[in-house]
């Protein structure tokens, strides 16, 4: 009985893992989407030891943010035009060049902090069609009704990198510093390439002859727009990145000022991950409309209320807590979301689709977290989080009155395919 039960456990929350090209691409998201996060720490313990600024952090995680809000599109119509697994290949093989070459400076000294912004910069462009090709690519790899399980996985090597990415550095940070945990991120992407090499599945979006990019870009925008679904699931979105999930400047920021150590800023990174894991593998195995409305609504008031718990911290343990409840919540509220978005897109133009998404959450994420970095030295990163935590789950409350999103969350408008 209790082996049944597990069969059944495991159908249920991991089923599109039986899928043998979504299992490499996983793997191989889970090392790009490690790498990044650990770089995120690594760069901002680096910029604070530098220059002393939480503003000169913000301005170095802006840079690696800021291209999710310009590239998108151009990723989305590459994935739409070429076959998105080279596409893929070739992203993961440029950022491994990117941070190769950011450990070369750092371990030579001859990395300041401009030169580290500019090549923030550089990678954070190369992420954004490494994520587009991903997403616009997971759907031709499961059948329809196992899609929203795909995405919510997707979403655990993302969020759940936040983890992993911060533990395989802590090592390399511990021993030798900045510059090896560099290094290491460069071995995670390496894996990643290894991984995307192992997939078979050949797959493109469909583009009309003749019609040039900006045309194309546009045609899949008027149709986002056009769906009200699409609409209001894009402004919800892009309030939740930018008020509750911009907050990677935040934590090293928090360490110095409440932890005493800036360094816990990995701690913290690695609290998000554990609790977003545990967020996305509870809602991955959710099968109708109606309880994926409720938890997405729940989820967003919630990510808000988990913002206060940070700010009331006074030590590790209890930091921990509230970035894990943070994590947790963010991650099931964006899983349920990108699924809405990933079933609602025709597939000949998912990946310009998908750039919007990213241009959203990107965008938004990298804006914020430039503000966030100089209102945390002007009014205290407590009172930060504060604001921006009570502040979006006032928006949950105040989106019940509007009908559409009324009824994804009751589950009368359905934003994703059934699954039996």
């Amino acid at each position: 009985m209790n082996l049944a039960k597990a069969r059944t456990t495991r159908d249920r929350y991991l089923t599109a893992f039986q899928y043998r090209d979504f299992r490499w691409i996983m793997l191989g998201s889970l090392g790009g989407q490690s790498a990044y996060w650990a770089l995120i720490i690594a760069r901002g313990v680096l910029v604070l030891d530098l220059t002393g600024s939480a503003g000169f952090v913000g301005v170095a995680t802006f840079a690696a943010m800021v291209p999710r809000f310009v590239m998108p599109p151009f990723a989305g119509y590459i994935a739409d035009r070429f076959d998105r697994r080279n596409v893929l290949i070739a992203a993961y093989s440029l950022q491994t060049v990117n941070v190769l070459l950011l450990a070369g400076l750092a371990f030579a000294d001859l990395l300041d902090v401009w030169t580290l912004v500019a090549l923030s910069l550089v990678n954070g462009s190369f992420r954004a069609f490494q994520m587009t090709s991903t997403q616009a690519l997971i759907p031709n790899l499961v059948s329809r009704k196992h899609l929203l399980n795909a995405i919510a996985l997707n979403q655990a090597s993302l969020q759940g990198a936040r983890l992993v990415g911060p533990a395989l550095m802590a090592p390399a940070l511990i021993a030798g510093g900045t510059n090896s945990a560099f290094l290491a991120c460069a071995i995670l992407y390496v894996a990643s390439i290894f991984a995307v090499l192992a997939v078979r599945t050949r797959s493109s979006g469909s583009i009309t002859k003749g019609t040039g990019m900006i045309e194309s870009i546009v045609e899949a925008a008027a149709f986002a727009w056009a769906d009200p679904r699409l609409r209001v699931i894009f402004i919800l979105i892009a309030l939740h990145c930018a008020m509750t999930m911009s907050f990677e400047t935040i934590l090293p920021v928090l360490s110095k000022q409440v932890l005493d150590d800036p360094e816990n800023a990995n701690n913290l990174m690695m609290a998000v991950g554990a609790g977003a894991l545990v967020g996305v593998f509870a809602i991955s195995g959710v099968r109708n409309s109606q309880s994926r409305g409720i938890i997405m609504l729940i989820a967003g008031a919630l990510s808000g209320a988990s913002m206060i718990v940070l700010a009331s911290a006074t030590n590790l343990p209890s930091a921990m807590l509230g970035a894990a409840a943070m994590g947790g919540t963010q991650a099931a509220f964006m899983a349920i979301a990108g699924a809405m978005v990933q079933a609602i897109a025709p597939d000949e133009m998912r990946g310009r689709i998908t750039g919007f998404s990213h241009i959203i959450i990107g965008g938004t994420m990298a804006a914020l977290n430039l503000v966030n970095g100089y209102a945390a030295d002007a009014i205290g990163v407590d009172n930060l989080l504060w604001i921006l935590g009570l502040g979006f789950t006032a928006i949950v409350v105040a989106s019940l009155g509007f009908g559409t999103l009324r009824g994804i969350y009751r589950g009368t408008v359905e934003a994703t395919p059934s699954v039996a």
